[in-house]
């Protein structure tokens, strides 16, 4: 995907710079990683596969990278070399949960908290 501009959070920057990650790392997972859309976000994976032959050397540190964008904004970035498998399980859209407020009549949950 060619995306030219993402809004990086507060907590993404944290987290790239606790695991190393570079802007330039970002850029290059967003360009050349496998896209995937799951649960309201899309995931970026950097692995073996999107290396491009001849920059094995330079980009073996890369594989692993994940970042999760949602709306144009990088929420949080980390590196897992198994991290595929576990997004591909994750259901393509969120699930909706039912209202407390069905299950339980206001009078009686201000009662509880009480």
């Amino acid at each position: 995907m060619n995306i030219t501009r993402v809004h990086i959070s507060r907590h993404a920057a944290q987290r790239l710079a606790q695991r190393g990650i570079s802007l330039e790392d970002v850029h290059l997972v967003l360009r050349l990683g496998q896209r995937l859309h799951r649960t309201g976000v899309t995931f970026y994976f950097f692995g073996r596969r999107q290396i491009p032959p001849g920059l094995e050397r330079e980009l073996e540190r890369l594989v692993g990278t994940t970042l999760i964008v949602s709306n144009g904004c990088l929420i949080t970035a980390y590196r897992n070399k198994r991290a595929i498998a576990v997004i591909k399980k994750k259901p393509k859209r969120r699930a909706r949960l039912s209202p407390v407020l069905e299950v339980l009549p206001e009078t009686d949950l201000w009662r509880r908290c009480a």
